[in-house]
């Protein structure tokens, strides 16, 4: 038996005017992406041999370019040329990779493969939980699984899971095909954490359609609400375990969609919402540490550009700290950087922070001492990797990390083995994200989701979109002339 797999990741946000390009990619290829993929412990149990394919992840930001889709997915297709005998393709994709000029790369690279190697060979995919599935790419694979936890821990279980449908085809000579449903809506995705219903029931209920003997799995997508295009909706993906129960698993899955569908008005943030200027003098206030704070509107993990300043300068501005020491991650502004790189660590410097194209970019001038000159450390999967500097700035109350390209401390290790920075010293401290990633979330005594502007802007009834399909409640939809 042999089977290829790879990775090929990206969450593309179209309200980021960046846009993704070749060099944006942590890139693997031969054994290292064996090495990084969850698939292989299975397919090296079943003694299935293995072809590397390609290893890209990136974090989330604007839509990927037309010349990074073609570089990683002609690389894909030509290592698939040199192994047209394989029998099978397990691939870990994001369900949200916008392409310029193209659209849903996901379904436009899987069209490709069937192209090259037929309808026999069996293709399965792992998508995250946030995936806007093109309406055609369940049919032209045989399993889908998507994450299913949030914020995201089970890529290893979404990827064995696919493994093990993708070597149970080959062995029995099976050909499932996913049944799809679109639902006329978008679950914000702030909103939807597993801790809380109703998340927590509609996955429980995806647990328990695994159990029936029709059902091999059954996937919730989740949707990427700040990518304006014509795949953006929550939809369902419920792959058979047989090929005889197509039938039933369709009807399954029009269930499930209708079930989530009703529940569409009973999601609410988690973590606490607030003005900036009071989320700011908030968390200085409250009595536990530490808290922390999302500034939610430049999400880089939803995609936001990462640039703004409005944060660091609420709490510049603040006068009464209540003896709080704050953290301010990250903000990206190279040309910052690229100043505290001809100095080093201990001395004392003034800087011009934000790159001041607009409001929410808006210089700011910060004389302090370099604390750290670290690493920026890469996104999921890539959080050992070093992606770029990381320059720790302080100042009496607030210190604050700049970075030279986007990015995101989205766990315990891009503060301390990235950073260098010792947690311990801050009572608050201050993330690009909207929820907040695993270990952080454990840390926290109080989250507050700061509203601030930008490309993740967080009421999202209020933004305005062009492309995707009517009806997707809540959303305005103007459609362009």
């Amino acid at each position: 038996m042999k089977i290829a797999e790879g990775m090929f990741y990206h969450e593309a946000n179209s309200f980021n005017p960046s846009m993704v390009r070749k060099e944006d990619f942590v890139y693997e290829e031969g054994q290292s992406v064996i090495d990084r993929m969850f698939a292989t412990s299975v397919f090296q149990e079943e003694g299935v041999e293995i072809v590397p394919l390609i290893y890209a992840n990136t974090l989330p930001n604007g839509i990927c370019s037309k010349e990074a889709y073609d570089f990683y997915s002609d690389r894909i297709i030509e290592l698939l040329e040199q192994n047209q005998d394989v029998d099978g393709v397990m691939l870990h994709l994001h369900g949200s990779l916008e392409v310029e000029e193209i659209g849903s790369g996901e379904y436009d690279l899987i069209k490709r493969i069937r192209g090259l190697l037929g309808d026999e060979v069996v293709i399965g995919l792992a998508l995250d939980a946030h995936a806007n599935n093109h309406p055609k790419l369940a049919s032209m694979v045989n399993v889908i699984r998507n994450y299913r936890t949030i914020p995201h821990t089970d890529q290893d279980v979404t990827e064995q899971t696919v493994a093990r449908h993708v070597i149970d085809c080959i062995k029995n000579n099976k050909r499932t095909v996913p049944q799809y449903v679109r639902m006329p809506y978008a679950i914000h995705p702030e909103k939807a954490t597993m801790a809380t219903w109703p998340l927590s029931e509609i996955y429980e209920r995806l647990w328990e359609l695994e159990k029936r003997k029709e059902v091999s799995v059954a996937s919730l997508g989740i949707g990427m609400v700040w990518c304006d295009c014509e795949t953006m909706a929550s939809n369902i993906v419920v792959t058979p375990s047989e090929e005889c129960y197509t039938q039933e698993c369709a009807k399954i899955a029009q269930e499930l969609a209708d079930y989530v569908y009703g529940l569409r008005d009973s999601f609410e943030f988690e973590q606490v919402p607030m003005d900036p200027h009071e989320g700011v003098k908030f968390s200085v206030q409250y009595p536990e540490s530490p808290v922390y704070v999302s500034d939610s509107g430049d999400n880089t993990t939803g995609g936001a550009v990462g640039d703004h300043t409005i944060i660091l300068r609420e709490y510049l501005k603040l006068r009464d700290f209540r003896g709080r020491k704050v953290l301010v991650t990250s903000i990206w502004d190279e040309n910052a950087v690229a100043e505290c790189l001809k100095h080093k660590e201990g001395d004392e410097i003034t800087l011009s922070i934000g790159h001041d194209y607009d409001e929410n970019t808006k210089a700011v001038q910060v004389t302090g001492t370099i604390k750290k000159i670290g690493k920026l450390l890469g996104y999921m999967g890539c959080e050992h990797d070093a992606t770029g500097v990381a320059v720790t700035i302080s100042t009496p109350n607030v210190d604050f990390v700049i970075i030279d390209r986007p990015g995101s401390f989205i766990s315990v290790g891009h503060f301390t083995e990235g950073a260098g920075l010792d947690l311990e010293e801050y009572q608050v401290i201050v993330v690009k994200q909207g929820y907040l990633f695993a270990e952080l979330r454990k840390l926290a005594k109080l989250a507050i989701l700061a509203l601030t502007p930008g490309g993740t802007h967080q009421l999202i009834e209020n933004l305005e979109y062009h492309k995707i399909i009517p009806p997707v409640y809540p959303l305005h939809i103007t459609k362009k002339e």
